[in-house]
């Protein structure tokens, strides 16, 4: 039996059990007896991950020599390629797709004006108004103030489908309160983080009552705002939440491309405002319609459009971030948005400035027709223009063949030639997920079957969020048919992608035991 058969078999085992891809525990290929296929010291590991910050606690603890959340095999000759960068401090890692980082971002253009500014979330999605936000820039600008807040667990989502909106909320009014004695201008953005989260889950009772808590937390700063004079700008980065159920009844977990929904709300007595609608409105549109209600110059480079019309400027603005907040249909046995008591997010469009805007495809960098997502989603609200994304990045040049010639694949297969190492690709075992593809992995593969590799060792990351559940054992057989002629691969590693690439800071419940499977062996045979 091949290994990808083999392992197909052990999924459905583990589907059997009640198991699902996104928090598979690791399967290796076994041998007689002995795991094969290990990640060893002189290898070279190409990880195919499009999320950088999705791989930055795996790649510590390959790569760093002063990691110490749990022991890690020093490799000091292991070669780690990535498809894309995320922190300075992997600055020195070879990557295949460099990272673009769009500059005079609103963060950035408030700064040089002397703008305050407050950027307020809780962990789960502390990245996307952070370093997204900015351009992915890692530091704060000058006059910027990063308030993060706890996240629930994620064995908690269902108990707590509020997540710490309520937190959130709580903190936006501290901040306009400790702003109030203050003289000059003040911005805040903040992320209500509950539903992409929640959405993701298979609960209609926990999706409605996010919603509801959500809306609980607009209003909450909405009445903070009229009370310190700020006007509240609401929008979404992507749509997920309005969808539960698909036309035929299937449940939809996957991201949407809804519009999303964008309403001013100025306080009492503030310079007259109004939305200029237009159904070609993007979230590039919105830093330069925040620029424009502060008085500040649009930049040349913000190609987006400032939809407000003012009589004057205001000097305080929150924005609000509905993570995950589409707009989608009233029906309410379909979208948990409809079923929900939500007064707040309703009156917006009653008041009547209020417009949708693009938030999936080429309005955000993404091919047409992809789904938005978070990381798209804030990097154009903040850039104030369509960045090229990575996903369209890779695609243009996957379907050109350009990783053959690519610098960093010929750099990660000489070193494991010079080192009389082996050759390991860790992708995404999914067609269409945010986080990667098993394409760009398999172009990796394609291009060292060019070079005279006659043998390769794939490590797959289950998806279960983009893709079905329990979608892995099917994907077998995508990739099988895709795998490259000429070199031989054997499949020796399957993990969930809730292991692999934890964002959280779980180290030793998860990080760990992807490390461990990968170097060690450690897990379940197949």
């Amino acid at each position: 039996m091949s290994s990808i058969s083999a392992l197909q078999a052990s999924l459905r085992e583990c589907y059997q059990k009640g198991e699902v891809d996104y928090y598979l525990k690791p399967l290796v290929h076994v041998v007689d007896g002995q795991p094969v296929g290990r990640i060893g010291n002189g290898d070279t590991l190409f990880f195919c991950c499009r999320r950088g910050d999705r791989q930055v606690q795996l790649t510590e603890a390959l790569v760093d020599p002063e990691f110490n959340h749990f022991q890690a095999e020093s490799m000091l000759d292991l070669t780690v390629v990535t498809l894309v960068q995320f922190t300075d401090k992997f600055s020195h890692l070879p990557t295949i797709f460099p990272l673009v980082r769009p500059e005079e971002t609103l963060g950035e253009v408030l700064s040089k004006a002397g703008v305050k500014q407050t950027r307020v979330a809780e962990k789960e999605k502390a990245a996307h108004v952070t370093f997204f936000f900015n351009g992915r820039r890692i530091e704060p600008y000058e006059g910027e103030e990063w308030v993060i807040l706890p996240s629930p667990h994620s064995s908690e989502f269902l108990k707590k489908p509020a997540t710490s909106t309520a937190l959130v909320a709580e903190e936006v009014e501290k901040s306009m309160e400790r702003q109030s004695a203050a003289e000059g201008k003040h911005f805040i953005v903040a992320n209500l983080a509950a539903g992409d989260i929640i959405g993701h889950l298979d609960d209609w009772e926990a999706n409605i009552s996010c919603a509801e808590a959500v809306d609980r937390a607009l209003g909450a700063i909405c009445a903070a705002a009229a009370k310190h004079s700020y006007l509240v700008a609401v929008t979404a980065d992507h749509g997920l939440l309005e969808r539960f159920f698909n036309e035929d009844r299937s449940v939809n977990l996957s991201h949407t491309t809804s519009r999303v929904p964008f309403a001013l709300i100025p306080p009492e007595g503030g310079p007259a405002v109004e939305l200029e609608v237009s159904p070609e409105a993007t979230l590039a549109d919105v830093a330069p319609t925040v620029l424009s209600l502060m008085g500040i110059a649009v930049p040349d480079s913000m190609d987006g459009v400032s939809r407000a019309r003012v009589q004057g400027t205001y000097e305080r603005v929150v924005l609000v971030i509905a993570d995950g907040w589409g707009v989608g249909s009233p029906d309410r046995d379909k979208n948990p948005i409809a079923a929900a008591n939500t007064p707040n997010m309703d009156g917006l469009v009653k008041e009547g400035r209020y417009m949708t805007l693009a938030a999936a495809g080429f309005a955000v960098g993404l091919p047409e027709g992809r789904a938005g997502n978070s990381e798209t989603g804030h990097l154009t609200l903040g850039a104030g223009r369509v960045v090229l994304q990575d996903e369209l990045r890779i695609a243009r040049a996957l379907a050109t063949g350009e990783l053959r010639d690519n610098e960093a694949v010929r750099f990660g297969l000489e070193k494991a030639r010079e080192n009389g190492g082996e050759i390991h690709v860790l992708t995404m075992l999914t067609t269409k997920s945010s986080h990667g593809n098993m394409d760009e992995g398999l172009a990796v593969l394609r291009a060292a079957a060019e070079q005279g590799w006659k043998r390769a060792w794939l490590h797959l990351i289950l998806d279960g969020r983009s893709s079905p559940p329990q979608g892995g054992a099917d994907l077998l057989d995508v990739l099988r048919s895709r795998l490259p002629q000429g070199i031989e691969v054997e499949v020796v590693t399957a993990i969930g992608r809730g292991y692999a690439l934890d964002r959280s800071g779980g180290y030793t419940d998860k990080t760990k035991l992807a490390y461990e499977a990968l170097i060690k062996g450690n897990g379940r045979s197949f």
